[in-house]
């Protein structure tokens, strides 16, 4: 038998791509797997929460008491707030605001052999001065007070005596130290206790009860020693951001969450966060839910804090923003709801509302009123906006007479449903109309925009 010349033949090795396609659709079809579950999605709608009513909101929010950012009440407020919205089918995310805020750590009077305790005001830095109590008549200005030898000395008033002149405590603190005092004894003997923001003086300004004031009044031009201990502390909150993962702000519904030390904050601002929530609601499984953000912001009775730090954060997507609508004390029917509302939006609130009542921010001439901080004009989150060409609407029912006190304790549910609806409709009504947007980065004059 003669030896094979040739090799017998083979099977010829596959093409390259007939192994590299099946490899490349399994890592595709991997890498798409992880992706989806890992990307953002939104959370389901629960129907539950779509059938919730302002009242069992309140009664959920009302739960947790005052909301002082730093407090207890506040961070469980935020954590109860953030739920509603997830349940709603918004994504919730948190941005931090860090702050310093005043603690009160006592102080007393001393005049001959009487002493009293003293609670430092909100704001001040606290201090230890001696001088002579001088009486200050009400509505006294700077030049009036020195008259009455204020100037190296103490002064002494007592709250009723100021608030019927439409002063605010930082009215009477500034025209006092321009008057030279060395400090301020304020008795306070209002039915009404409001919490009112001074200056950061280094001088102690303090307040006494109405009783420990009746011993100490009849003592004024005597002698006094007046000393008041403050801690400043850095404190934590967020803004709530609820938003669709891929809604732009075209349209942005806003209110503040914290409240004044002490304050259930029922009006002022608890109306407006579940008017917001209310709106977020309406929006859910509807178009609007993807052109809008519903935002809570913190720290806003610090000097708006919050809105400060969101607007800084966001200038680029702000540039979408056809209106930012900002809902502040809608829970009492102090007066009927109205509107300061930038010229281009107001014909469309009068649509929306027919009727419905314009104002003017009482504070756009002041630096500062009631705490709230000012660059421009109002008193309340949508200034921030204003100042980087964002057009607002602030909706508001009015100052009632248990602002920014203890006594802030009910809301109507039924008030704070209707500034919802409006809200809604009013946004609707601005995502219909014609707007042109700015140039790019026109109002937004920050580097980085």
């Amino acid at each position: 038998m003669h030896a094979r010349s040739r090799p017998l033949p083979t099977r010829p090795r596959p093409p390259v791509w007939k192994w590299l396609l099946p490899a490349a659709l399994v890592l595709g079809g991997g890498w798409g797997a992880w992706y989806w579950a890992s990307r953002p999605h939104d959370p389901p709608v629960q129907t539950a929460a779509l059938s919730r009513t302002a009242s069992q909101d309140w009664r959920g929010l009302q739960a947790f008491g005052p909301r002082p950012v730093g407090s207890e009440g506040h961070d469980r407020a935020e954590e109860w707030l953030a739920d509603q919205f997830r349940a709603l089918g918004y994504p919730v995310t948190e941005q931090p605001v860090t702050l310093e805020r005043p603690y009160d750590r006592g102080g007393t009077l001393k005049v001959g052999s009487l002493s009293v305790p003293a609670a430092a005001l909100y704001g001040s830095r606290g201090g230890e001065q001696e001088g002579r109590l001088v009486r200050l008549p009400s509505g006294a200005t700077s030049e009036q007070m020195e008259a009455r030898g204020l100037r190296g000395q103490i002064a002494l008033t007592t709250c009723q005596e100021w608030d019927g002149e439409g002063v605010t405590r930082r009215d009477l603190v500034e025209r006092a130290t321009q008057a030279g005092a060395l400090g301020l004894v304020l008795v306070q003997d209002c039915a009404v206790r409001q919490l009112q923001r001074v200056p950061a003086t280094p001088l102690p300004l303090v307040q006494v009860s109405a009783a420990d004031g009746a011993k100490v009044l009849p003592l004024a031009g005597q002698p006094a020693r007046l000393t008041s201990k403050v801690e400043v502390r850095e404190v934590k909150g967020h803004n709530l951001i609820a938003a669709r993962v891929e809604a732009k702000p075209e349209v942005l519904f806003g209110a503040h969450l914290d409240s004044v030390n002490d304050s259930p904050g029922a009006n002022d601002n608890a109306s407006g966060v579940l008017a917001v929530l209310e709106a977020a609601r309406e929006a859910a499984r509807t178009p609007l839910a993807d052109r809008a953000w519903f935002v809570l912001f913190d720290a806003e009775e610090d000097g708006l804090v919050g809105s400060r730090a969101f607007v800084d954060a966001h200038r680029y997507p702000l540039r979408q923003t056809r209106a930012m609508l900002n809902l502040d004390m809608v829970g009492v029917n102090v007066e009927p709801l109205g509107v300061a509302a930038h010229a281009e939006l107001l014909p469309l609130a009068r649509r929306v509302r027919p009727g419905v009542r314009v104002f003017e921010d009482e504070a756009a001439t002041r630096r500062e009123t009631f705490g709230r901080s000012m660059n421009i004009s109002g008193n309340s989150d949508q200034v921030p906006f204003q100042s980087w060409g964002v057009r607002t609407v602030f909706i508001h029912r009015g100052l009632d007479r248990n602002y920014h006190a203890a006594t802030d304790l009910t809301l109507s549910p039924a008030l704070v449903r209707e500034a919802g609806d409006f809200a809604v409709k009013l946004a609707q009504a601005v995502l219909a109309a014609p707007w042109t947007p700015d140039e790019p980065c026109e109002g937004f004059r920050s580097g980085g925009c």
